[in-house]
């Protein structure tokens, strides 16, 4: 398919993206296999000019690659970091001996852009451990030997980056201690719950299997067995919800576990004070129902 430019020449119009992502610890495959030097050529690579986020390498013995001087140039580098040419890139992949930190955005020739965004590759070696190469199969290709030892690649949204990478990771294991969180706070409701189906909905959070945030300060609950007993509750809350201090106010929201079709289906932790609050409650702010009868709110001996 072809589009037209304004002067009436046909222009080429480039494919989708098809990015598609490899990552590898270095460790798992016998030393040397993931050198830097053996990754890049196990690719097909066009000509393409190369931003630099990260450089910390060693050279062989015999090179004159100045290494200090292009780390020098990096810091030195504004914006997003230090473009090179397709030549420096061959360069360093020639020379090297070991790559311990290197980010390496590869965009075409012609691109304008002073950033990644129209990178077809990017290849990632972290702190020696691990490698992460991300390439747009449109225009990169890999040899069997790049597939084996890299393993099987996964499709990606996006080229990506390694702050996002990271990011991500952090997301991901402050959402899992979320999680064990808000299980450890329901099942402490469900103890001091004044209902008949406390006891089922106990059984139900024993077959909990995922807990996944759905908006601000909510979190869908997704159960493993079909069978786990049902409640005979209406959709809903749960009557009689929790309430929580913070440690500065005596009540700072409650606690509400909703039902649907006799089974847990969310938990939602709305709030009274004026900002949303940035963490869960802990066990020890708890204030169910019970205590709030017998002191106004407050816990009782």
């Amino acid at each position: 398919m072809t589009s037209r430019r304004r002067s009436g020449r046909p222009a080429t119009r480039r494919p989708e993206p098809e990015f598609v992502s490899y990552h590898r610890f270095i460790g798992s495959q016998p030393t040397g296999v993931l050198e830097f030097r053996n990754v890049v050529n196990g690719m097909t690579i066009p000509p393409l000019r190369w931003l630099v986020t990260d450089l910390d390498m060693v050279v062989l013995p015999d090179s004159d690659l100045n290494v200090l001087e292009w780390e020098q140039k990096l810091r030195d580098s504004s914006g997003d970091g230090l473009w090179i040419t397709d030549d420096d890139m061959r360069r360093f992949v020639r020379d090297n001996h070991q790559m311990i930190d290197g980010e390496f955005f590869g965009s075409p020739i012609g691109s304008t852009t002073t950033d990644a965004l129209q990178a077809v590759i990017r290849i990632d070696f972290f702190d020696s451990t691990t490698v992460t190469v991300t390439l747009d199969r449109s225009v990169i290709g890999t040899s069997w030997e790049f597939e084996l030892f890299l393993g099987p690649g996964v499709s990606a949204s996006s080229i990506g980056s390694r702050d996002e990478e990271i990011a991500d990771e952090q997301r991901r294991a402050q959402e899992a201690r979320d999680g064990q969180q808000i299980r450890a706070l329901v099942r402490a409701c469900l103890q001091n719950a004044r209902i008949d189906g406390a006891p089922a909905l106990l059984t139900q959070l024993d077959a909990l299997v995922d807990v996944t945030p759905s908006e601000p300060r909510a979190w869908a609950l997704a159960l493993e067995r079909d069978d786990a007993p049902r409640v005979d509750l209406p959709d809903g809350p749960l009557p009689e919800a929790a309430s929580y201090r913070t440690d500065a106010e005596a009540v700072g929201g409650e606690l509400l576990i909703w039902v649907h079709d006799g089974r847990m289906q969310m938990v939602e932790l709305p709030w009274f004070t004026d900002a949303m609050p940035t963490e869960l409650p802990r066990l020890d702010q708890l204030v169910f129902p019970a205590e709030r009868d017998a002191g106004d709110g407050e816990r009782t001996p």
